[in-house]
């Protein structure tokens, strides 16, 4: 149990710093790129091509994290956060800009299915019967509580160096301290899991590693053709993606119509409100999958459709007040989701490709964001983000049934999920 409470300790610490770091730009990130001189069409394809870096990257660095090992992979995704947050910090062109996205992309690749992928084999080589809903909606209420108190004080950071230049060549303004406040809590989180993750994995060399990789993914795609509930959860991954990054792209503009762009601690409280229902609605999932007994299919579909839903109501909205009530419905009904989803796919996969499908799902999702960024960055120019939303909704809660086709596929095999201790596949 020592060992246990350890794990969870390191993980959840990492999860939040992390987090915390991304939350204290979140707010004003849009309205920092709107104040160097974009508008909303080319901030689309700056997110295009932050999720077209994480396509290309996604499946290659998953199998390097299962070949050298995830905490090596993790502490180079930081190291490449850190280098896109200096270039951000400078940027005052599209070509700049582009260098920065390109690197968070990097980042991002490398570190889905990493430190993630430790921390669940972790949980299993402990306790191979754990029911690994619980701690991995603890670990999201980490993530959301970092996003949470990060967004607040990002919120407030500008209004506290509101003495300095607002002109559009600075580099240090009240929006761009958000970052140089960021870069300092990413180097504590490299320091933190530099000492004090261990792992066994990692004893081969770069490039025996990297010759392993097509043979890791070809199995990892064999396996997904062979798993419909891999292949179902992948498609429902890909819809939630694509609306969520409607809803991240264009909620500040949208807002900022209404609230005015200065306002940016409004910014952070929005985005802190959201954050703290992703909380509750991680916490609420694990006695609803308890009360759904163990259907965790089925407590994903819900979440889905009912985030859907929000989305297509929040496109009619025409004032702060009520918009806010459902862009908060939309990260609740996220919260709620997370877990279910991850508990049924790592239960579905073995340890030794444990980072490389963990990767391929991350694909399927930011395969959705491309979409999202770069279709819908232009949709939104053309016929305005409330047409983007309507469209992002529809697609979410569609998807959603297919979540029911994972529950009538369990109930039908005879299983029961991992909380109820029943044998699944590859778990």
């Amino acid at each position: 149990m020592q060992r246990l409470s350890r794990v969870k300790q390191i993980y959840f610490a990492a999860e939040f710093l992390g987090w915390f770091g991304v939350g204290l730009v979140l707010p004003v990130s849009i309205l920092l790129l709107q104040s160097r001189g974009l508008d909303l069409f080319e901030i689309g394809l700056l997110m295009g091509m932050y999720s077209l870096t994480i396509v290309v990257l996604e499946l290659p660095t998953g199998g390097l994290a299962d070949a050298i090992g995830r905490k090596p992979v993790t502490l180079l995704s930081y190291l490449f956060a850190l280098a896109s947050s200096l270039a951000f910090l400078v940027s005052f062109s599209m070509t700049f800009f582009v260098l920065s996205f390109v690197l968070l992309g990097v980042s991002r690749a490398l570190a889905s299915g990493a430190l993630g992928s430790w921390f669940v084999d972790q949980l299993l080589e402990i306790d191979g019967d754990i029911d690994l809903q619980p701690p991995l909606a603890h670990a999201n209420v980490f993530v959301i509580a970092g996003l949470c108190l990060g967004s607040l004080a990002g919120g407030w950071i500008p209004r506290r160096f509101d003495h300095l230049a607002t002109d559009s060549m600075a580099v240090f303004t009240p929006l761009s301290m958000t970052l140089v406040f960021s870069i300092g809590i990413k180097l504590v989180n490299l320091m933190l899991v530099s000492l004090a993750v261990k792992e066994q994995r990692g004893s081969a060399s770069l490039r025996p590693a990297l010759g392993q990789i097509p043979s890791q993914l070809s199995t990892a795609f064999v396996e997904i053709r062979q798993n419909p509930t891999i292949m179902l959860v992948l498609a429902t991954t890909f819809g939630g993606a694509l609306a969520l990054m409607s809803v991240e792209t264009f909620w500040q503009p949208r807002f900022a119509g209404w609230l005015g762009s200065e306002n940016t601690h409004v910014f952070g409280l929005l985005m802190t409100g959201a954050f703290t229902v992703g909380i509750i609605g991680n916490l609420a999932s694990i006695p609803l999958s308890k009360w759904l007994k163990g259907r965790h299919a089925l407590v994903a579909a819900l979440a889905q459709a009912g985030g859907g839903m929000a989305v297509i109501l929040l496109a009619f909205q025409t004032d702060s007040f009520t918009a806010a009530a459902f862009f908060w419905l939309f990260y609740l009904t996220g919260g709620v989701l997370g877990s279910p989803v991850a508990a049924i796919f790592n239960r579905e996969v073995p340890s030794e490709r444990r980072s490389s499908m963990q990767s391929v799902m991350s694909l399927a999702g930011y395969a959705g964001s491309f979409l999202g960024s770069a279709a819908l960055g232009y949709v939104a120019k053309v016929n305005g983000i409330g047409t983007v939303w309507f469209v992002s909704g529809l697609i979410l809660a569609a998807s959603a049934g297919l979540f029911l086709l994972i529950d009538n596929r369990t109930r039908v095999q005879g299983t029961v999920d991992p909380g109820d201790h029943a044998p699944v596949a590859g778990g």
